[in-house]
């Protein structure tokens, strides 16, 4: 069997082989090209053209390399960046580090331990075309959060009568109602009626309010100097065009979010649970995947997706604590579904208020939560069957009878 180590970069990358002997066979570098990949599928072939015979182990689980070596049919290992850092030290403890040596460690790591590691299961191609799109959208998400904030620090700025008006910025009607009336001298000039005609255009709707906003503006504000407001409100309409812009796109996305989600077979899976909708189960199926082989236990997949603490031992101390080696996009899933859940979901309200009640933080309680789904999301997943509150809570009384 022969280990190919690959420590990869932006620009060029360095590969090292080794074999069951632990002998360097050879070691060199490639650029990120097609050439490059080229020479390293020509520098192998010099050992075995077996498939079978070559596996190859990187600190990545995306990018071109290894989706053109598992286009070419290679195994490939995905290899915690923090477990490479910890066998450095297993072959010099000095704390020396370069391209070569890391290559090295990596080759090594399955050469020794490679039981303890699970090759990269590809998943179907609709699977990682709904990872990308969720996580580009949350990637979305987060820039609208930022540019919301910026849009109300502007407006304490210079306009704060604006922040009273609706309840979010990041609204149509809010970005609208600031396109029309950029400052507090221009919404003072407006009559009722046209203020309940603007209300009425965009859909509002709670009309029955619209004379206590009304009297809301004309009341006496707190205003700023001219020219603080012909630059506050340059800068705050800059803004508002970006918001518009990046809500109109996160709905583009969730809108083909929801289309490739209807044709994956595993979604009436995840839209059985209670609280998932569109977005949660497309960012089930992303970050679960839907090759049923990768994980074999509940257990796996509660450790992947940081639900599950770790447990710290030595001598007479121990203790739990939070689990931070993760997926992070996943554990944000599944702990936006548990807290999702509460408000749909009887058993798992009570065993949220459960945790409050024994004085655990809203975090450290959604997390319990999360590990409880988790569970329950591994078995369905697993069998290919959807969630069923009757058949769960019946499960779950017997059980409570045994442990009696």
């Amino acid at each position: 069997m022969y280990y190919v180590g690959i420590d990869w970069a932006d620009e060029e990358h360095y590969v090292y082989i080794t074999d069951d002997s632990g002998q360097k066979l050879d070691s060199f570098s490639i650029e990120h090209s097609e050439k490059g990949m080229n020479k390293l599928q020509d520098r192998i072939y010099r050992f075995s053209r077996k498939l079978d015979n070559i596996l190859f182990s990187i600190e990545t689980d995306k990018g071109l390399v290894v989706s053109t070596l598992m286009d070419w049919g290679y195994t490939v290992y995905s290899i915690n960046p923090k477990a490479v850092d910890r066998y450095r030290d297993r072959y010099k403890a000095s704390g020396v580090k370069s391209d070569e040596f890391d290559a090295c460690v990596l080759a090594n790591i399955l050469r020794t331990d490679g039981s303890r590691f699970q090759p990269i299961l590809p998943d179907s191609e609709l699977a990682r075309e709904l990872k990308v799109l969720t996580r580009d959208r949350d990637k979305l998400v987060g820039d609208r959060t930022r540019l919301s904030n910026r849009l109300t620090s502007i407006l304490k700025a210079y306009y704060p009568a604006a922040l009273e008006l609706f309840s979010d910025v990041a609204q149509p009607i809010t970005l609208s109602f600031l396109c029309k009336y950029p400052t507090y001298q221009d919404v003072k000039k407006i009559s009722f009626d046209e203020f309940k005609r603007f209300l009425s255009e965009n859909r509002y709707p709670q009309p029955k309010r619209a004379r206590g906003m009304y009297q809301k503006l004309q009341q006496p504000h707190l205003e700023c100097e001219d020219m603080l407001t012909r630059t506050k409100s340059r800068l705050m309409l800059v803004t508002v065009s970006q918001l518009q812009l990046l809500m109109d796109e996160i709905k583009s996305y969730e809108r083909e979010i929801k289309k490739l989600l209807e044709s994956h077979p595993d979604a009436n899976i995840f839209l059985s649970l209670p609280g998932s909708g569109d977005i949660l189960s497309a960012r089930f199926i992303a970050e679960l995947g839907d090759n049923h082989d990768r994980y074999q236990s509940a257990g796996d997949v509660q450790a992947e997706s940081g639900s599950a603490p770790i447990t710290i031992q030595s001598g007479k101390k121990k203790y739990v604590r939070f689990r931070r080696s993760c997926k992070k996009p996943f554990r944000n899933t599944i702990h936006t579904f548990a807290f999702c859940s509460t408000s749909q979901c009887t058993w798992a309200r009570e065993h949220y208020d459960q945790q409050i009640a024994t004085g655990k933080t809203h975090s450290q309680a959604v997390r319990s939560l999360s590990n409880k789904w988790m569970k329950i999301i591994f078995t369905l997943w697993k069998r290919g069957e959807t969630y069923n509150e009757e058949h769960h809570l019946l499960m779950k009384a017997k059980h409570a009878v045994v442990a009696v």
